[in-house]
């Protein structure tokens, strides 16, 4: 009887374990738009400091505009938001050559994305 708990448990956790993994909240945090060009320029130390970030994971963005999104993994960067799309689009390309140097620097980044999104509320019409 205690095999078959174990066998049982174990099958469990091989099975839960996974899926568990996938359900993990992807953690969010939002910095001001002009932490991109800091964070090419500070080191880790000063960059913390100067922008601690704003964790949305639970609750979500609140101000609408064009953001710079960085995701990897399970952790996603949110640089804005801007109200103007150029500026929006030149930071971005600061942020890829960054980006680029880091990866050269650590090849498992590279698996991670650079896009502009655009947030805004929408209400539901009767």
């Amino acid at each position: 009887m205690t095999r078959i708990l174990c066998i049982f448990s174990l099958s469990l956790t091989l099975l839960v374990g996974p899926v568990w993994a996938q359900s993990t909240p992807t953690k969010v945090i939002v910095y001001p738009l002009e932490a991109v060009i800091d964070s090419g320029a500070m080191s880790h130390g000063q960059y913390r400091k100067r922008y601690p970030g704003i964790d949305v994971t639970d609750f979500g963005l609140t101000d609408e505009g064009w953001y710079i999104r960085y995701t990897h993994q399970k952790l996603v960067y949110m640089f804005g938001p801007s109200d103007d799309l150029e500026y929006t689009r030149e930071l971005k390309a600061v942020l890829e050559e960054i980006r680029l140097s880091a990866v050269l620097k650590n090849p498992k980044l590279s698996s991670s994305k650079i896009e502009i999104v655009k947030f805004e509320f929408s209400f539901a019409s009767n």
